[in-house]
């Protein structure tokens, strides 16, 4: 990606897209799991567990083309969208709060994907992560319109961060 004076601009939108999306994921299975310490333990462990998994799928079969990759997140994001409209009481529990977890946190894992491949493309990885930690402390930032938006709209502004990381991402290419 775009190393100007050390930046990528990609991993930039990123960081602030995985913040929004994990924000989103907190807030929304707070409505589940209910305890705040439950909430954060389940929801760091789904992030943890989809970027394991995007890491051991690179890691096997290498990274998806970039356009795949973004694809399936917008798709995921939709999804996760779309899935707070849908009235859930009829699903037993149990089932009802594993679908909402994956749900929630199955942007992460394509993310995860773009990410490794921002990876990759980059000259240093120094940069790649210093980018990415700034648009994460952005994505923080952007939080705090969900006070006035909603907390759905987290998703529509993660959305165009990842957006923002695609166009970039295409635009700056080095490889």
């Amino acid at each position: 990606p775009l190393s100007l004076k050390g930046f990528s601009f990609p991993c930039f939108f990123l960081g602030a897209g995985f913040m929004l999306v994990e924000t989103k994921a907190i807030t929304e299975l707070a409505l589940y799991f209910g305890s705040t310490w439950i909430v954060t333990s389940v929801v760091i462990a789904a992030i943890l567990v989809m970027a394991f998994l995007a890491n051991l799928l690179v890691y096997k079969i290498g990274t998806p083309h970039t356009i795949i990759t973004y694809g399936l997140l917008f798709i995921s994001l939709l999804c996760g969208l779309l899935f707070t409209f849908i009235n859930t009481e009829n699903i037993p529990l149990v089932l009802n709060k594993f679908l909402m977890t994956f749900v929630m946190s199955f942007p992460i894992f394509f993310s995860g994907f773009a990410f490794s491949n921002e990876l990759n493309k980059s000259s240093s990885i120094t940069v790649a992560f210093s980018s990415n930690i700034i648009g994460a402390m952005i994505g923080g930032l952007l939080e705090y319109n969900s006070m006035y938006f909603g907390f759905r709209s987290l998703y529509i502004f993660a959305l165009f961060m990842y957006i923002f990381a695609f166009l970039s991402s295409l635009i700056f290419s080095k490889k």
